[in-house]
């Protein structure tokens, strides 16, 4: 049960932190359009894996709003890969209560010694306005992003779900457009 409770909760902390924004200061800005369009950037593995920025020259896209999704995942991305010690990233791209939530989990998987071994690929991102306001959807894929012990082993369950359909609410904060939470769920997209 409890190898089940850490798959939920490592691979659906969006979903945990339904409430959130905060300035954007991140660099991750992927190859990506108001459309759905691929949105991996070269250098990224590289540059998460060390905590630093991602590449300068990186591809930028057309939408500040599917921008400021991709922040939220090269800084959440960060954290997992340090094992949850680097979190002061996570701080610009999201708002108090999430950031405070996010450190929840940055916790949980310090105390657990677990971290993620890969980065998470953004496979297509697109705006959708609706009434409740500006949604980022997008589909992820965790397939080598997977999250390992102290020792190098699966924290997951076999079966886990590696395609993830995330809708995130995004707002103009301050002249910038800031993650405010939202849902994430198992999904072939």
């Amino acid at each position: 049960m409890r190898i089940r409770n850490l798959a939920v909760t490592a691979t659906l902390i969006p979903v945990l932190m339904l409430a959130g924004c905060g300035n954007n200061n991140s660099a991750d800005v992927a190859a990506s359009s108001p459309g759905a369009h691929k949105a991996n950037k070269p250098g990224l593995a590289d540059a998460v894996a060390s905590g630093a920025e991602p590449v300068a020259d990186a591809p930028v896209s057309d939408d500040p709003v599917v921008n400021a999704y991709y922040d939220y995942r090269v800084a959440f991305d960060v954290m997992m890969r340090s094992g949850g010690r680097s979190t002061k990233q996570l701080a610009p791209v999201m708002t108090p209560t999430m950031f405070t939530a996010i450190s929840q989990q940055a916790k949980y998987f310090r105390t657990k010694h677990l971290h993620n071994t890969g980065v998470t690929k953004v496979l297509w991102a697109k705006r959708i306005l609706l009434s409740k306001g500006v949604i980022v959807r997008a589909c992820y894929d965790t397939v080598q992003a997977r999250t390992v012990d102290s020792k190098g082993k699966n924290a997951l369950p076999a079966g886990t779900p590696t395609r993830w359909l995330d809708q995130m609410r995004v707002e103009l904060v301050e002249g910038r457009w800031v993650v405010d939470g939202g849902s994430t769920t198992p999904q072939a997209c």
